[in-house]
C-alpha cells in the first residue's frame, strides 16, 4: 500500500494483509504496526477469535514451532540440561518463567553447540533475535493475556549524536525508532554506547524536525502526502538538543539496556528531556500533534469499519 492512498479506510485496508509481521508504511521514516496501539490489539483480536483470518496466526505458530528442532544446553554449577530455543523464547517473554531463568543469583551458562560447550552467559543475550522476539510477543498480544501499549509510530529517523567527552559525531549509530504522545525510543545500534553514555555528563543530539515542524496544521492525510513529497535533502536541516546522560537511570532504561541483544539497545526520553541548544524549538509542539492526528484518523477508521469491536 502506496502512502498516497491513505485515508480513513487504510487501517482497515492494512488488517486485509495476510502477514502479522507487516507494517504499514506512513511515509519514508514513519510506519505503524497494530501491536503498538491497544485498539488495534483488541480488534486482532476479535479477528482470530472469530476464526477470521486465522491462517495467520497458524502461519506465525508453524514460525515459532520450527525453533523447537534447535537444541540448547542449559548449565548452572549443578547439571546440564538439553532444550530448545523455542522453550528459552518462551520462558522470556512470560514475566514468570524469566525471574526463573534470567534472574537467578546463580547465573545459567548456554550453549547452542553441545553438552560440552562453549558455554555463554544466558544474561548475554547472545541466543536473542529481535525479530523472533516480536513474533513471540505478537502471538501472546494474541491469545493470552499481555499488558497493551497507548498509540505509538515506529520510526527509523536518523540522528546525529554526540558525548560531551568524545570528539566524534555518531551519524549511523543512533536513530528515533518509536514515537508517542510523550517521548521517543532512541535505537542505538551499537552496546558500546552504553559505557560511553554511562561516563559523559551530557549527549548532543541533532534532529530533522524541519518538515516535521511544516506539517504541524495540517489534516492527518495532508500531513504523511507531505512527508513523502519531502526531499532526501531536508533531513540535512538538523536542530539540536541536549539530554542529561543520568536518562539511563530512569524509565527502566538501564535494565532494559542490560537486558537488550548483544547488536543493541533502546533508550526512552520525553521530550521535555530534550533541552533547546540555541533555539526554542519544543519536541512536544512538533512531534505530539503527529502522533495524536494520527491516532485520531485511525480512531475514526475504528468506530466505521471495526465498531462490533471498539
Amino acid at each position: 500500500m502506496t502512502t498516497k492512498q491513505l485515508s480513513k479506510h487504510t487501517l482497515k485496508q492494512y488488517f486485509n494483509k495476510s502477514d502479522l509481521c507487516d507494517q504499514l508504511e506512513l511515509s519514508p521514516q514513519l510506519s505503524f504496526h497494530w501491536s503498538n496501539w491497544d485498539q488495534s490489539c483488541l480488534i486482532q483480536r476479535k479477528k482470530f477469535r472469530n476464526f477470521s483470518n486465522k491462517h495467520q496466526l497458524d502461519k506465525l505458530n508453524l514460525e515459532l514451532l520450527e525453533l523447537k528442532k534447535e537444541s540448547i544446553w542449559l548449565c548452572n554449577k549443578l547439571k546440564v540440561v538439553k532444550s530448545d530455543l523455542f522453550s528459552l523464547y518462551e520462558s522470556y517473554v512470560d514475566s514468570r518463567l524469566r525471574l526463573t531463568w534470567f534472574e537467578r543469583e546463580n547465573e545459567i551458562l548456554f550453549s547452542k553447540d553441545g553438552e560440552q560447550g562453549p558455554y555463554f552467559s544466558l544474561t548475554s543475550m547472545k541466543w536473542f533475535q529481535q525479530e523472533i522476539h516480536k513474533k513471540f510477543i505478537l502471538r501472546k498480544i494474541l491469545v493470552e493475556s499481555y499488558t497493551l501499549r497507548s498509540f505509538r509510530l515506529d520510526g527509523n529517523i536518523p540522528v546525529h549524536f554526540r558525548l560531551n567527552n568524545d570528539v566524534t559525531i555518531y551519524r549511523d549509530n543512533v536513530s528515533i525508532h518509536q514515537i508517542s504522545e510523550v517521548g521517543f525510543i532512541l535505537k542505538i545500534k551499537d552496546k558500546k554506547f552504553l559505557n560511553k553514555i554511562k561516563t559523559s555528563n551530557m549527549i548532543d543530539i541533532d534532529i530533522p524536525i524541519i518538515k516535521y515542524k511544516e506539517v504541524r496544521e495540517l489534516s492527518p492525510i495532508e500531513t504523511f502526502k507531505k512527508l513523502n513529497e519531502d526531499s532526501i535533502e531536508s533531513d540535512l536541516c538538523l536542530t539540536s538538543f541536549k539530554l542529561d546522560s543520568r536518562i539511563l537511570n530512569f524509565y527502566g532504561n538501564l535494565n532494559n539496556a542490560k537486558r537488550s541483544s548483544a547488536e543493541e539497545f533502546y533508550l526512552f526520553a520525553r521530550f521535555d528531556d530534550f533541552l533547546p541548544d540555541g533555539h526554542d524549538l519544543e519536541l512536544k509542539k512538533i512531534f505530539k500533534p503527529l502522533v495524536e492526528k494520527t491516532k485520531m484518523l485511525f480512531s475514526k477508521s475504528i468506530e466505521e469499519e471495526f465498531n462490533q469491536v471498539a
